[in-house]
């Protein structure tokens, strides 16, 4: 699909969408909403693949059942590549086994192009909540050049972190992204691998737009970066003093277990600014499963998940943002969107194409070094 013909699909959809439900229908949705929950006490049962976030899988297994009682969720976790690939294999042997999806975009955007996902907009009933303008435009909120699939209910701002105990501040900020170059931190950078899935990824494409191409090699060749392939170790290698840089996680809120356990560190965002940082959705896209075993839970779950209350309470328990408008700021301001400033955002797929071509340049430099 080109670019031009998925935003005229967008586009189309989003006309069709946009037009305001008639009084009568505003009032009787809440009765239509009733049905569906009585049927789905019935199929008593909902299966999502989920984020790999354990907040938010906290936080879903324990609101949801005070919610719904009567609907038993069950969760899974899976990488993305090997979800995609079970899910194909499931379907073709003529399994429908999953409900509905809130993980990160790639693997439903991939799904979505196998003709294995319904719009998810057609699945909520409140008229409020159907507002575009409540989620700042749906173009922003649909990762997905068809505008229908892929749904990021938050937006937060994310880049590198350091540890103010090892990197002067006045550096950072006098700097920004140009000090990952600088000798002193040569071999002091941990960075989650970018040619695996995941935030590295999407860092390798903000600093190679950022820095341009011949800084971005040297970053890569000369600056002895501690590639890793999980992103805790990011975390593990600055709370043990061997990285003063981490990038991948969110390492700030992740260092609370070393805290407590008596560790030392001053860790700080290089500033909220769109030459330090990209905008990015976390777990956060909701995709929902054609010919799914629960429709009817699968539309209580998706309408109870967006509703203000509940986007607030996951907001504060995975520290990002709602892209709801109406929601409270929960993130704290290195890491709230800017209002107007444009965000470099890897997780779209019409960025998709660009990205890869620089996992590709970064699986060729690194080659060259062996």
């Amino acid at each position: 699909m080109t670019r031009k013909n998925g935003l005229l699909r967008w586009l189309a959809a989003a006309l069709a969408l946009a037009i305001p439900a008639s009084p009568a229908a505003a009032q009787d949705w809440k009765a239509e909403f009733q049905k569906i929950v009585d049927a789905a006490n019935a199929e008593g049962s909902l299966i999502l693949y989920s984020q790999p976030n354990q907040d938010a899988r906290n936080f879903l297994l324990r609101e949801f059942p005070k919610a719904y009682p009567q609907i038993k969720l069950s969760l899974s976790v899976l990488d993305s590549s090997e979800f995609v690939t079970r899910i194909r294999t499931e379907r073709s042997a003529g399994k429908y086994l999953w409900d509905v999806a809130l993980s990160g975009p790639p693997g439903g955007i991939i799904l979505s192009h196998d003709g294995i996902l319904d719009p998810v907009l057609p699945k909520i009933l409140d008229p409020e909540t159907k507002n575009p303008d409540l989620w700042g435009g749906w173009h922003g909120a649909f990762m997905d050049m068809a505008g229908q699939y892929v749904f990021a209910m938050a937006k937060f701002i994310a880049g590198p972190w350091y540890n103010a105990l090892k990197v002067p501040p006045e550096k950072v900020a006098a700097q920004g992204l140009k000090l990952l170059l600088d000798p002193s931190l040569k071999g002091k950078i941990a960075r989650h691998d970018p040619i695996l899935p995941g935030s590295g990824t999407s860092y390798a494409y903000l600093l190679r737009v950022k820095l341009g191409d011949d800084a971005f090699k040297t970053l890569v060749l000369d600056q002895k970066i501690d590639f890793v392939p999980q992103q805790f170790q990011v975390v593990d290698a600055i709370a043990r003093g061997t990285a003063s840089i981490g990038i991948g996680p969110p390492v700030r809120s992740l260092m609370g277990t070393y805290t407590k356990a008596g560790v030392k560190t001053d860790i700080r965002s290089f500033g909220n600014s769109p030459d330090n940082n990209l905008e990015a959705i976390g777990g956060s896209a909701l995709f929902v499963f054609k010919d799914r075993p629960h429709p009817n839970a699968t539309r209580v779950f998706i309408n109870w998940l967006l509703t203000k209350d509940v986007q607030y309470g996951m907001a504060k328990a995975t520290e990002q943002a709602s892209r709801r408008q109406d929601v409270p700021i929960t993130t704290q301001p290195d890491e709230t969107p800017v209002k107007g400033a444009q965000y470099v955002q890897p997780q779209r797929e019409d960025v998709a194409p660009a990205v890869r071509q620089t996992v590709q340049l970064v699986r060729e430099l690194r080659k060259s070094t062996k």
